[in-house]
Parts: structure tokens; sequence; C-alpha cells
């Protein structure tokens, strides 16, 4: 399946018109900013026709407004730009495998941000029961799409938006998930798209990125004691050291992160909400 994503709106679109945004493709810079002072209200959020990791959506809106080095972005990868208007929802990560034409969503993520600019940053993911209620509506709607476009049985992963009982699809691929989510699949012992079926996890995992807002020299790091005394705190995943430098985030990854792993999922939620208000605050002191 190709990974343009101005094909896969329209072939999500072919399939099942409920699963797809109203989108609007645009070729250059000019046009684009006529269209958004056009649509003047309302969030719109733009996605770049190809892109190499999930941190690429920009959100523009009267509250948002966007610079032209941030449009121009866009094209760096070539292709077009699509559009469309923000819808509200929760993404997760679904990822699966086709087995006889029928989808089975082996492990799937519920994903936090934080808006910074024009971007909302992924800074978690935590793994979501097989058995829920929003895996098995997610396995309902996604079946005639992973059925639909799979050429043979094997691995699928998509990014969706979660909304009540509305499931639209950002994107898809037929592969095996990238980095981090098969290690995090490891660490809950089940076999993620390795295997034929969902397992029960061991447990409930996330990975926690802390967001750089200005480069330079990192000199500090605020509440690092705090955040290694949460419960559900497992382990450093990378950690700067004082004196190294450091980048502004501006997609996935974030400039440091940390392991969480606990049997009972409420203390882990509520672990990550602290995260979320601490990097929310800044935790990295730069000079």
């Amino acid at each position: 399946m190709t990974n343009s994503k101005v094909v896969q709106h329209e072939t999500v679109r072919r399939i099942d018109t409920r699963l797809a945004f109203e989108t609007a493709y645009f070729s250059d810079p000019g046009t684009l900013t006529r269209h958004l002072a056009e649509a003047a209200n309302g969030l719109k959020v733009l996605r770049p026709e190809f892109s190499a990791n999930t941190g690429s959506a920009l959100f523009a809106g009267p509250d948002r407004p966007l610079r032209p080095a941030d449009l121009d972005g866009l094209w760096r990868d070539g292709g077009r730009v699509v559009v469309h208007d923000f819808v509200p929802g929760t993404p997760y990560f679904a990822n699966g495998v086709v087995v006889d034409g029928q989808l089975c969503l082996t492990d799937t993520w519920r994903c936090y941000s934080l808006d910074e600019g024009p971007r909302s940053l992924l800074t978690a993911v935590v793994n979501v029961l097989p058995d829920s209620v929003e895996v098995k509506l997610l396995r309902e709607r996604l079946q005639p799409l992973a059925a639909a476009t799979a050429v043979a049985d094997g691995p699928v992963c998509f990014e969706v938006v979660l909304g009540g009982e509305q499931v639209k699809v950002v994107k898809f691929a037929h592969r095996v998930a990238g980095a981090p989510l098969p290690g995090l699949c490891d660490l809950l012992g089940v076999a993620g798209q390795s295997g034929r079926e969902a397992q029960a996890p061991d447990g409930f995992v996330a990975d926690y990125a802390f967001t750089v807002r200005r480069s330079g020299t990192l000199t500090g790091f605020t509440g690092l004691d705090e955040v290694r005394s949460l419960p559900s705190y497992r382990n450093d995943l990378f950690m700067p050291a004082l004196g190294e430098p450091v980048e502004r985030t501006v997609g996935e990854g974030g400039g440091a992160a940390v392991l969480l792993k606990h049997a009972d999922e409420a203390t882990l939620l509520a672990d990550v909400t602290f995260l979320q208000e601490v990097n929310r605050s800044g935790v990295f002191v730069v000079d």
C-alpha cells in the first residue's frame, strides 16, 4: 500500500465514507494560504502527503496562526498537503494482523500529546486491553478497510481518531508498527503483530517523552527526582546529561523519556496525567 496520504484518504473514502475525513489537497503554499484565510472559522489540520514520522501535522486556526516557514516545511518531502477540519477525539495506534481476510487487533495504544504552537507533540502511548469497548469498536470499523486493501495475510497498522462512536482513519499501512511499540509489547509479555491473536497483557506500560522548548545546553531538569519516584516509574529510556546540547522538540521523541509500567491501569494513567502537567510547565533548564 502506498504511503501517500492523498491516495490513502481516497481509498478510505471509497471503502467506507464514515472512516474518512472531508479533505482538500493543495500543491503550493500560496493556494493553501488563501484557503486558510477564506476558511477562517474553526481549526484545520494540515498534513504533508509524505512524511517520515507522526509529528508532521500542523494545526491552523484563528488562535493558532502559521508562519510561512511552517507552511513551506509541509512540502519538504514533496507531494501535496492534505487539509481537513479538526475532528474531536482521542488518537490511537491500532496494530494487528489479517488472517484469512479477518482483522485481529493484537495491540492498541491510546496516544497522549501536548499542543506546542502549530503542532500537537506525541508524549506517550498506553496499551488498551484487547477486550475493551474501544478495541472492539475499532476492529469492527476497520475490518472492511483491512480486508479490502490487504493483498495477502499479514501485519497492518492504523493511526485513527476515536470520538464516541466515530472513527476516522489518519493513515494505515500493511506492515509491522515501528518502534517503540514492538518493544513495549515485549514488556507486556504479548506477541503483538508477530502473533495471530490478541493476548492478555501483563499490566500496563507507557513510554513518556519530555518536550524541549528551546535549543541550547542542558543545565538542569526540573522535578526529575519526583518523576523517578512515581509508582509506575521503571527506568529512564534516554536522558541527556548536564552540559549536553538539546534540540527544540518539533516532532516525535522529545528530549528525554522514561518508561512506566504497573499492574493497575488507574495508577499508571494517574502518573501519565501528572507527567503531562509537569511537561506542560517545562522540565528542561537550558542556557
